[in-house]
């Protein structure tokens, strides 16, 4: 049998219909949020061609990373393609399965990303919820808006965030030590990024004890653990807003125990609560 244009073009649409729908389970908005993520059964990863065990043992100091507002190629340069059938076009969530060790038991859990219209990061959510943060939780500060550029005094809306930090630190119990971690984007020499990343580490750490939180630290990581490396990016201007994930500062608090009731989390146990909690341009944004 013969099939008409219209057949043929009939079932092309079916098939880039389905493929898209396999990476838009959670019916996700065109700002990259959803009220019920769902998530695929692990045994569906596509990511392991050999063996029994599904998915990568991650590293998280590259999760940690991740920020709103990132493109699909800076989240694949830190993590990889995602582990599912996830369609080719349209698709506005990717999903992940990462193995870890916690206390020398091996854990396993769900990361999913959701994609606003303009396939830019924008929600994780994390099935179980807070999995991976061990007996630690980060909080990843951005320096361009703690700091204005190549300074390390805090701007008016720095200093919001530290107030809402402060606040949310103090709430925790068995907070046994608080670290404060400066970074810099490859800009500039090595021995200016180093100096420049502990001043600013310490600028928080100092506003962190003025505002009550105690056992604190500080130390300057210059352009170590760099985000996004933005090798083939042209111009200045472009360069410097492409390396912004570099310019960070890092909370780690240790020991600590949150209260579970404070997390945002839905029936079947995914929050948003992860290994590290990105404060996003707007200081009261975070959840």
């Amino acid at each position: 049998m013969k099939l008409t244009k219209t057949t043929k073009l009939s079932a092309l649409l079916l098939s880039a219909l389905a493929l898209t729908a396999c990476g838009n389970l959670s019916n996700v908005s065109k700002d990259g949020t959803t009220e019920n993520p769902v998530f695929p059964e692990i045994n569906k990863s596509e990511w392991n061609h050999d063996g029994s065990q599904k998915g990568s043992w991650v590293n998280w100091d590259n999760v940690a990373q991740i920020e709103k507002g990132m493109n699909k190629d800076q989240l694949y340069n830190l993590i990889g393609r995602p582990h599912f059938a996830e369609g080719l076009f349209g698709v506005r969530e990717w999903d992940y399965v990462f193995n870890y060790r916690e206390n020398g038991v091996h854990k396993v859990c769900q990361y999913k990303v959701l994609f606003d219209k303009d396939m830019n990061v924008n929600q994780q959510w994390w099935l179980p919820n807070g999995c991976g943060g061990g007996d630690r939780v980060t909080y990843t500060l951005s320096g361009d808006f703690l700091f204005d550029f190549d300074k390390h005094n805090l701007t008016k809306q720095g200093e919001e965030v530290l107030k809402d930090l402060s606040g949310k630190i103090k709430e925790m119990t068995d907070v046994k030590e608080v670290k404060v971690a400066g970074y810099t984007d490859r800009l500039g020499s090595d021995s200016y990024n180093l100096a420049l990343s502990k001043r600013r580490a310490e600028t928080v750490a100092n506003r962190l004890q003025e505002l009550g939180v105690n056992n604190l630290s500080a130390v300057g990581m210059g352009e170590s653990n760099q985000v996004i490396a933005c090798d083939d990016v042209k111009g200045d201007k472009a360069l410097k807003e492409c390396l912004r994930p570099n310019r960070r500062v890092e909370v780690s608090i240790f020991g600590a125990k949150v209260d579970q009731n404070s997390i945002t989390e839905t029936q079947q146990g995914a929050g948003m609560r992860g290994p590290s909690i990105m404060y996003q341009r707007q200081p009261f944004e975070h959840k």
